[in-house]
């Protein structure tokens, strides 16, 4: 091994080594905004500089929420998924020579647990009515929190569907639970100490320690916090068991301590869930929870502990072993795409079920850096760094060899290893490497060879080489362990910058099953779409195949010790198949709709908002100048065309043009600012590229400096064909919404809502994930808007940030709450509202609780505060979540949509919930589709936005700001799903048929997201909150787009957090 070289230039922090800004490949830093340096000004840039650097964009630059499939995995190497449309499938899946029907015995308990608790439910109620006559106190009936569900839906065609989920066959067995502390044990006298163990050193660890205690007594683990077993663990007095943990000729030592245990009575799982009462009498909600989770510990304990399958979080497992599930995301970034599989233990009536899907991670590639340095050019400079910048702190085992003449250690077989080790690799060998005060390395060129990279060898050295003299890394090898290394291949650090230990890249092996750590990059995320975008067929056939093997279902020990069988065919359940509602336009106009989208041939916008007499046009890097001017003078008369009011003279006609070289944001600040004497009401940006740093600086600019209202637009979209009417009114609809017109209603209002007595509410919180560096140290930020309305066509926002990763609401939410209390009311003959339906999106069962106790009371004090005495609204709150992992496909090719999903506006009720819990999920939407991924750079996917201006010859998806027509390969339907936490409304006005009162309500909805012309797959008061909170992130890039090394002053940062909407845009649609 090449002893470390000492001394290092200090040249300039490194990216991951050496390499950020100007790099040890490419000289001195580069300048401006946008050219590597870290920028100035106001807002300083993120990764690379820029004032405002990019973040997730926003409104019209708009991509998904993250998360999902794509979050994070390990990796291999291999080959591709296919493609083309539906290409050896059939219709659909088909599982056996006859359609099983949903369980006859499962329908009559649901009906039957329905019936016993409505029964008990109206008993309580009368005995509370006659206790609140007697104490004469009004207060909100507890009967109100976690509602039972009225009834099952009956509204729509009932139809089969098959869903993702198995049924679990769990024995009554007693279980018992412990829970795991690893603490390393401290070494007396050394300096040194261990590590606390996280990752595969903590799962060595633990099942180290299993191997020590479990002798004879069935138990199972998830390797990081717990034990589950059949019989009480023999263990020592103080619980605790110490474990070796050898590595690099170091023995470290960790104490593994056994808490409990905690016993688990199955028989009361079971019998929960045949009768859904708790005999404790518990109220908390999720019920049974840690029975629940060790069953999932159970199932997931074959899988997990296999070297073959890579697991990332608590239920997704990725096999490493099949080059037919790998996609590579490109030749040179070590990165691929992995088709794995999620599962999870659900309580469901009558029956635990075990809910798997289909799953996608971005793993790194795994394999000698000998062989991932052959898809690159190793004479291109460019091409060295970005290796550089791979290989950067990824885990590889390195062979040590043995010194030359002897056969290795004692007990090693293989003539001339001595061992082998783990290392994190820093990266290739730079120009930067070694520290100050000592004898640095000598490396001509950064990534240069063996030959040429020299280090200093100190005295005393090993036999035949020289002492305190210069080594080339080649011949210590050769004259130490008679190796000739290959002379063409950089050189690879396995120590750190400032200490480097060189190997050669034949001796060092990438480990398999690496999550990728950072975020992908544009044409990395449409190769991640392209290989995600599979039909229900594909994915059904997956989970019902390969997916058993990957988990582990079938043949299992593990699972038989445990009693625990797994059925092998999906479950199928009843749907039902709403009606879609009628879209109109001004004049009471119907757009015709048909599986959930319409087009807007010959209509005009229901009503236009305040219209705008002084615009301008901003012209970024501008081209084709005099297209521009005359395609703008065409787009503004389509706006005008379409109902929506506008001047036809622009305030600058041939625009402002602003140049992005040196610097830009000062440019784009100045042209701003030379509008503010002209006062515009509308600002129209267009863009050289789509280009989210640029998008930054324009909206943080327009929203929170200036308060001009903008709408950015691709110069190369703009213009195309002389100017596509469909892209025009694309972008149209969003200038509407922004001035606070309607762009369309529904022909029958929405019931509940039609009699203008009723506001919906939706909010969301985000929060900091995926990030490097100080996370922790960034806020949440929440969204909170509202309709204004009966024809929920303008839902004005409020938004703010918070301390990070704190999920429920402080006292904001109650000043909030009041400001859109009060802007109904001005739109509303100074009336409040009497009823308020509130959608809280994106929160977990386990804080069901938390909503009710922690932000439903800021809610109640802001309406207590706002409305006359005695006078409160009724209240019902919903949450909704997207992020989870139950999908329906159809059984029949006449109940299917031509992306052979499920039929837009099916709704589940039965099958997968429980009968007591009033929830349901909704399929409102088409699926989303594409197999042709953007150009790097180009639009990145969203939900669909864009009108149809006429029947396109193809489906068309919506990007974000170009309308791209992809060949149409289909993803499968994720659905909605929605559980009610509250409810004052819907019981008290439709009684008892308020469950499909509330199904339509949400169902309708999904058809009034006012930048599209398509059924969304979420309600639109969440999905609003959603794009808020992603709006708020734009501001605040400078704090979420950091990279690892960068840092950002405490000023700064509270400047950023305090960043408000300007007044002019307040209570707008700004965000949109």
């Amino acid at each position: 091994m090449a002893d470390r070289g000492r001394g290092q230039p200090r040249g300039g922090r490194g990216d991951r080594g050496g390499f950020r800004g100007g790099s040890a490949f490419s000289g001195p830093r580069g300048g401006g905004d946008f050219r590597g340096g870290r920028g100035g000004g106001d807002f300083r840039g993120g990764r690379g500089g820029g004032d405002f650097r990019g973040g997730r964009g926003g409104g019209d630059f708009r991509g998904g929420r993250g998360g999902g499939d794509f979050r994070g995995g390990r990796g291999g190497r291999g080959g591709g998924f296919g493609g083309g449309k539906f290409v050896g499938e059939d219709e659909v899946f088909k599982q056996g020579a006859t359609l099983p029907a949903p369980e006859k015995a499962i329908t009559e308990l649901e009906d039957k647990i329905l019936k016993e608790h409505l029964g008990t439910l109206a008993i309580t109620g009368r005995m509370s009515k006659l206790q609140v006559s007697e104490t004469k106190k009004k207060e909100p009936s507890s009967e109100n929190y976690f509602p039972c569900r009225p009834a099952f839906g009956t509204n729509g065609k009932e139809v089969i569907l098959w869903a993702n989920y198995f049924k679990l066959n769990v024995p009554a067995n007693e279980l018992y639970q412990y829970a795991i502390e690893v603490k390393p044990v401290k070494k007396e006298g050394k300096k040194a100490q261990p590590r606390d163990a996280t990752g595969r050193k903590l799962h060595y660890i633990i099942n180290m320690a299993l191997e020590r205690i479990g002798r004879g007594v069935p138990l199972v683990s998830e390797f990081k916090s717990q034990v589950v077993s059949l019989k009480p663990l023999s263990l020592p007095d103080d619980n605790t068991v110490t474990v070796k943990y050898t590595i690099e000729n170091k023995d470290d030592e960790y104490n593994v301590k056994f808490n409990g245990p905690t016993f688990i009575d199955m028989s009361q799982l079971l019998n929960y869930l045949r009768t859904m009462r708790d005999p404790t009498g518990d109220t908390s909600f999720p019920k049974f929870s840690t029975a629940i989770d060790a069953v999932s510990v159970i199932v997931g304990h074959s899988a997990r502990a296999s070297a073959a399958v890579a697991s990332i979080g608590g239920s997704r497992y990725f096999p490493l072993d099949r080059d037919d599930q790998k996609f590579s995301l490109g030749p040179t970034d070590f990165n691929a795409v992995i088709r794995g599989y999620f599962q999870s233990a659900r309580p469901a009536t009558g029956r635990l079920l075990l809910n798997a899907n289909v799953a996608h991670g971005v793993f790194r590639f795994a394999g000698r850096v000998s062989d991932l340095m052959k898809d690159y050019d190793l004479r291109d400079s460019g091409s060295l760094q970005n290796l550089h910048k791979c290989l950067s702190k990824l885990r590889a085992r390195v062979t040590y060899l043995a010194e030359k003449g002897t056969s290795g250690k004692k007990g090693k077989k293989t003539p001339g290893v001595a061992r082998i080790g783990e290392k994190v690799i820093s990266g290739l060998a730079t120009r930067f490497d070694g520290s100050s005060g000592e004898p640095k390395p000598k490396v001509p060129n950064s990534g240069s060879g063996p030959r040429d990279v020299q280090f200093y060898l100190r005295a005393p050295a090993p036999a035949g080489l020289p002492a305190d003299a210069y080594i080339s890394v080649a011949d210590y090898f050769e004259k130490r362990y008679g190796k000739q290394v290959d002379p063409n291949l950089p050189v690879v650090n396995i120590g750190t910058t400032t200490r480097p230990v060189y190997m050669p890249a034949e001796l060092v092996e990438v480990i398999p099953g690496q999550p990728l750590r950072r975020k992908t990059n544009p044409a990395e995320t449409a190769q991640m779409i392209l290989s995600a975008c599979r039909s229900p067929f594909a994915n059904a056939t997956s989970l019902t195949t390969i997916g058993r093997m990957c988990l582990r279902l079938d043949a299992n020990p593990k699972l038989d010790e445990f009693g625990i069988a797994v059925d092998k065919q999906l479950l199928t359940v009843k749907g039902r198949e709403l009606v879609q509602p009628r879209v109109m336009y001004s004049g009471m106009r119907e757009a015709p709709v048909n599986q959930g989208s319409w087009n807007m041939r010959n209509v005009r916008v229901v009503k236009s908002g305040r219209k705008i007499t002084k615009w301008s046009f901003i012209h970024i890097d501008p081209r084709d100048e005099d297209e521009v001017v005359n395609v703008m003078g065409k787009w503004v008369a389509f706006m005008q065309s379409m109902g929506v009011a506008i001047e036809s003279r622009s305030l600058n006609a041939k625009g402002i043009n602003v140049s992005t070289r040196g610097q830009f944001i000062n440019n784009l600040r100045q042209a701003f600012q030379g509008l503010k004497a002209q006062n515009p009401e509308f600002v129209f940006v267009v863009l050289p590229r789509q280009d989210t740093p640029i998008y930054n600086v324009v909206k943080t600019l327009g929203d929170v400096e200036f308060g001009y209202p903008t709408v950015c637009v691709v110069r190369k979209n703009l213009i195309k064909n002389g100017g596509s009417p469909q892209y025009f009114a694309n972008v149209a609809l969003k200038v509407n919404l922004k001035m606070g017109g309607t762009n369309h209603k529904l022909g029958d209002d929405v019931s509940i809502i039609k009699d203008g007595k009723t506001m919906v509410v939706g909010y969301d919180v985000t929060h900091p994930t995926n990030l490097s560096g100080n996370a922790e140290n960034l806020p949440s930020l929440v969204g909170l808007v509202a309709s204004i309305d009966k024809d929920l066509g303008q839902w004005p926002a409020s938004a703010w940030a918070q301390a990070g990763r704190v999920e429920m609401l402080d006292k904001n939410l109650e000043n909030a709450f009041v400001e859109r209390l009060r802007l109904w009311q001005r739109h509303n003959q100074n009336r409040l509202p009497e009823n308020i339906i509130i959608f809280r999106d994106g929160v977990s069962e386990g804080q069901f609780e938390q909503v009710l106790k922690k932000e439903l009371p800021y809610m109640r004090a802001a309406c207590k505060s706002t409305y006359p005495a005695n006078a409160s609204p009724k209240i019902s709150l919903v949450v909704s979540v997207k992020r989870h992992q139950t999908r329906f496909y159809p059984t029949d090719k006449n109940h299917m949509t031509n992306s052979r999903n499920i039929t837009n506006g099916t709704v589940v009720d039965r099958g997968v919930t429980q009968a007591h819990i009033w929830d349901f999920f909704l399929t409102a939407h088409q699926a989303l589709q594409g197999n042709k991924p953007p150009l790097p750079g180009s639009a990145q996917l969203r939900e669909p936005a864009q009108p149809h201006i006429r029947p396109p010859p193809s489906f068309s998806y919506g990007c974000t700001l170009a309308n791209v027509n992809f060949s149409p390969s289909t993803g499968t339907a994720r659905p909605a799903h929605y559980t009610v936490l509250l409810d004052e409304i819907f019981r008290s006005v439709a009684r008892a048929d308020a469950a499909n009162a509330l199904e339509r309500v949400t169902h309708e909805m999904c058809y009034m997201f006012g930048r599209a012309t398509k059924a969304v797959s979420i309600c639109p008061p969440a999905y609003y909150a959603d794009i808020l909170c992603t709006r708020q992130r734009v501001y605040m890039a400078d704090l979420f787009e950091r990279s690892d090394d960068q840092s950002i002053s405490s000023g700064n940062r509270d400047r950023l957090m305090g960043a408000r909407i300007h007044p002019k845009l307040k209570d707008t649609m700004y965000y949109i």
